[in-house]
């Protein structure tokens, strides 16, 4: 049984969610798990989702080791790190949490919670491991001095072990979601962080510069970043320096801030700075791995991917690392349940033939495959798009489709038509794909692999091998699906691709149409979300709001763009046969328009009207202007200009001699209702006698 110590709790909490965390306590002695929930709180989700152990399953600790896990809140990693570790004491502020903690987590042997502020404990004993995930940036909330997060971040150092490791999740202060138009986590503010927290001074998070020089301060001499992805709380993928050269950071995924903004694609602008090698400065999200000494391990993880948000049967994830100096790709069960599916997958992958073969070995529960050091037809078709080369975008395609016709002895492939299949093969294709209605003329494949995207194919000295042979399937596919599912993740990869290439029209090349298309795309959401059980967090996210500069430019510009018109009398009078128009933009107020009159001949008199539609208060500058204006219809002169109260105001214009131009400009300040109202009520009062209006 877990043990419980409050010899150092207060009786304060000094932070919580609220009530929800009481309905979260239920929750976990009643059900164990939200997933059975109609309506699902973020709350809820954020302390007991199975995503936020993301942040480290994937992480090598030393099995005899113990562990510091300080602010545990409702035990989101506590029972990740007691199924790692020897022994874990984790630290919670708070007794409600903690209380959550300890019901779900009261049956495991190895787990101590502490309830109370971490800086008035005394364990008695020095740690392998300590673990903040997402504590640290409140740490001038609750440690003392002018430097709190210095003096909290020794204090911590003191609990470790000489060899011992620290690790802090926290976020980016200068993460490129906060300039894309996230809200900063802990204000709410935008661009708070950024700007350094001018308003707070209880939260605080850092650069990567500034962690570096905060790290040296407090004598951790040897660091790591890694950079989970789309942030800590969440990851789906955690990448270090080594991967964000080659993996590819800032794939589409949920977001939970109700009000997020959009100001730019996050994911395009990352492959920008991607490409300028400068991703680790912006990158959303860091985990530090921090030591006094240097950190040794047998093996050195370069890239992780988490299949956690799946059905647990289907629950994986893979690694590449780097051991005894060899990269190598390791995939393993997250679950028990996952582990036969990884059979499975072994056993696929040795049996795809000569072709794909990537001399795949079991190591207990994981399989082990080369790294394959040759750039992926994805990547290829990465550095094609950003070159605007559609042929070889094309021709990477139609590999694809080579790979599913090629006839292989050792692989048994069986091409037939869809009529053709039995029965029972049309039951396991509707188990799967949700339908057992297929076109009767589609050409199959079995066995198919339906995963056979660009990313998973590499091509040497004209060999092809494909990795993660994760969804190959006995009974006969149709291969437009499989051509189909590969071009649709390349087009939502890269959607810039749509501009030079069509993708409907890349579709049709392969005789898939937009009928076929739809029903594909119906095949591949049931697969996902039935089948696969994938992106379950997906359902709680919620839409960014979508904001464009360019459009928000352009309706100040037209709310700024004067549209003059200067009348003609050529003997019949102002008439609208007879004007010319002149659009000219506000800058600062100021105008500066010209007509020409060069195709009216003796002309009688001139009429200017600065604007239509608003009152105003126009000021003619007579020095840059080459003709006398006079104001036909104002109200009266106010601030060294004319007050038009009208909605059409008017300038009779007085030449000295016909020329060619009338060059006119001044300044002119666009009036509301309310405020041409305010003005006609300052100037009645003037007439009275009554001038105290302000003006």
């Amino acid at each position: 049984m877990a043990k419980f110590n409050l010899d150092y709790y207060s009786g304060e909490n000094f932070y919580s969610d609220g009530d929800i965390e009481k309905e979260i306590l239920k929750i976990v002695k009643t059900q164990g798990s939200y997933e059975s929930m109609e309506n699902v709180p973020f709350p809820v989700l954020y302390h007991l989702s199975r995503v936020r152990e993301n942040i480290l399953n994937w992480y090598p600790f030393q099995e005899d080791a113990t562990c510091l896990e300080i602010g545990s809140g409702c035990g989101a990693i506590s029972g990740l790190l007691c199924e790692r570790m020897k022994k874990v004491v984790s630290v919670e502020l708070s007794k409600q949490r903690a209380d959550i903690n300890m019901a779900r987590h009261e049956r495991v042997p190895n787990l101590e919670i502490w309830v109370g502020n971490l800086n008035d404990m005394v364990f008695g004993e020095q740690f392998d491991y300590i673990v903040l995930n997402g504590v640290f940036e409140y740490a001038p909330g609750f440690t003392e001095g002018d430097q709190p997060c210095e003096t909290f971040l020794k204090n911590i150092k003191r609990l470790l072990k000489p060899e011992g490791i620290l690790l802090i999740a926290i976020e980016n202060r200068f993460g490129l979601k906060y300039f894309a138009g996230a809200p900063e986590d802990h204000t709410n503010g935008y661009f708070d962080g950024i700007a350094g927290y001018p308003d707070n001074h209880s939260v605080r998070t850092f650069s990567k510069g500034e962690w570096e020089r905060l790290m040296e301060a407090c004598g951790f001499s040897y660091h790591r970043f890694y950079y989970p992805y789309p942030d800590y709380k969440f990851p789906r993928e955690v990448f270090t320096d080594e991967s964000l050269k080659e993996q590819k950071y800032g794939l589409p995924t949920w977001n939970f801030t109700k009000y997020r903004m959009a100001l730019f694609r996050e994911g395009q602008v990352a492959e920008t700075i991607q490409q300028d090698g400068r991703m680790d400065y912006f990158a959303n999200s860091f985990l530090i791995e921090m030591s006094r000494n240097q950190i040794r391990a047998d093996k050195k993880v370069l890239y992780a991917k988490m299949s956690t948000d799946r059905d647990r049967h289907f629950s994986i994830a893979t690694t590449i690392e780097e051991q005894n100096g060899e990269k190598v790709v390791v995939k393993q069960p997250m679950t028990n349940e996952a582990k036969r599916h990884l059979q499975n997958m072994q056993n696929k992958q040795k049996d795809y033939g000569s072709w794909s073969s990537l001399g795949v070995k079991a190591k207990g529960d994981a399989v082990v495959t080369p790294f394959l050091q040759e750039k992926s037809l994805g990547q290829q078709a990465k550095q094609a798009i950003y070159e605007h080369n559609v042929e070889k975008v094309k021709n990477l395609i139609s590999t694809v489709s080579m790979l599913c016709e090629k006839e292989s002895a050792a692989t048994g492939n069986r091409h037939i038509v869809s009529r053709e299949m039995s029965g029972r093969e049309r039951t396991e294709f509707a188990q799967v794909f949700g339908t057992s209605q297929i076109c009767p003329e589609l050409p199959c494949i079995a066995p198919a692999n339906i995963d056979l995207i660009l990313d998973n194919i590499f091509e040497k000295d004209g060999k092809y091998r494909v990795i993660d042979c994760e969804w190959i399937f006995d009974f006969p596919v149709p291969v437009a699906f499989i051509i189909w599912r590969a071009i649709n993740e390349l087009y939502s990869s890269y959607p810039q691709l749509e501009q030079d290439c069509r993708m409907q029209e890349l579709l049709e090349e392969y005789q898939i149409t937009q009928e076929m298309s739809e029903t594909f795309h119906k095949w591949g959401t049931y697969f996902a979300e039935h089948y696969v059980g994938a992106n379950r967090v997906l359902h709680y996210s919620i839409p960014e709001i979508g904001i464009s500069l360019e459009e928000f430019r352009k309706r100040h510009q037209e709310k700024d763009l004067l549209n003059c018109q200067l009348f003609v009398d050529t003997g019949n009078g102002f008439r609208e046969e007879e004007k010319i128009q002149a659009e000219t933009v506000l800058q600062d107020g100021a105008f500066r328009v010209t007509f020409d009159l060069k195709n009216f001949k003796d002309w009688k008199a001139l009429r200017f009207d600065p604007l239509e539609g608003k009152p105003c208060i126009c000021r003619i500058d007579h020095a840059g202007t080459n003709a006398k204006l006079k104001a036909a219809n104002a109200s009266g002169k106010v601030e060294h200009g004319d007050l038009f109260l009208t909605t059409d105001p008017v300038y009779l214009v007085k030449m000295e001699e016909n020329k060619d131009q009338v060059k006119i400009s001044g300044m002119i300040a666009v009036l509301s209702m309310e405020e041409a109202l305010e003005r006609a009520n300052w100037l009645l009062g003037k007439k009275n006698g009554l001038a105290f209006w302000r003006k």
